[in-house]
């Protein structure tokens, strides 16, 4: 096999921009991934983290380092330039990676995070001992989905912990990582279709799925509402006597 180095290209931006910036870096990054370092706060006790939303977030994205790397470099420059004029950005940065650490360096990035009461987003290679009402996820994101633990996504979360039930059928669009279906399932709710309309992040989701053991309840599949959709992250279900939905820009 080749070995291939890769170029590394990272900015630091705002949290209202991190949804439209991952959005562009999306567009030239390798199998349109990008990856998230939000300003992490230890919690009070354990390895549990939280977001501090008043500082900077790194956005980073990766291309071949290969004869079109430099265009491709330019290129996001210039339209980081055009976005800069609206919102405050820091100069893209630009670093080389081997593969072997390139394999790895988005892992970096992804601490333990507890959301709401109850819910604990593990990275699956990270070691963690659940309290006794602790919901725990365990993700392996992947390099080609979403921004990490999104605000809305954690709202998301949050609502789960207040609204799922047993027998809720659930579907979640924008599946990407599978986290608000496994969420959705070991908070009881079920039986939950979740459906990417990108087929990789589809089979990430469904080994998620099943690394959490909740198959039986959540079926990960390739799908979306139709071409020309563009809705983010949608979590809906029977909530009470009325269908009730929840957007997610993760």
């Amino acid at each position: 096999m080749q070995h291939m180095s890769w170029l590394e290209l990272s900015v630091q931006v705002d949290n209202e921009s991190v949804e439209s910036v991952s959005e562009l870096l999306a567009r030239y990054g390798y199998n349109g991934g990008v990856v998230a370092e939000p300003a992490w706060t230890p919690g009070d006790e354990g390895p549990e983290f939280s977001y501090d939303l008043s500082r900077p977030v790194t956005l980073r994205t990766y291309i071949p380092l290969d004869a079109q790397a430099e265009d491709v470099r330019q290129r996001l420059e210039q339209a980081l330039w055009h976005f800069g004029q609206i919102r405050p950005m820091s100069p893209l940065q630009a670093r080389t990676l081997e593969e072997e650490d390139w394999a790895n360096a988005w892992k970096q990035h992804y601490s333990i995070l507890r959301v709401g009461e109850r819910t604990v987003v593990v990275p699956s290679w990270l070691e963690y001992e659940p309290k006794p009402d602790d919901v725990a996820i365990y993700l392996d994101p992947g390099m080609a989905f979403g921004t990490g633990l999104h605000p809305t996504t954690q709202l998301c979360l949050r609502l789960l912990e207040r609204y799922a039930r047993p027998g809720l059928r659930t579907l979640d669009i924008g599946a990407g990582s599978g986290i608000l279906a496994i969420a959705a399932a070991k908070l009881g709710a079920g039986p939950i279709l979740a459906l990417d309309n990108d087929p990789v992040a589809a089979q990430v989701a469904a080994e998620n799925v099943q690394a959490n053991k909740v198959a039986h309840i959540v079926t990960a599949a390739t799908g979306s509402l139709g071409a020309g959709q563009r809705m983010g992250h949608w979590l809906s279900g029977d909530f009470g006597s009325q269908e009730s939905g929840v957007r997610s820009q993760e």
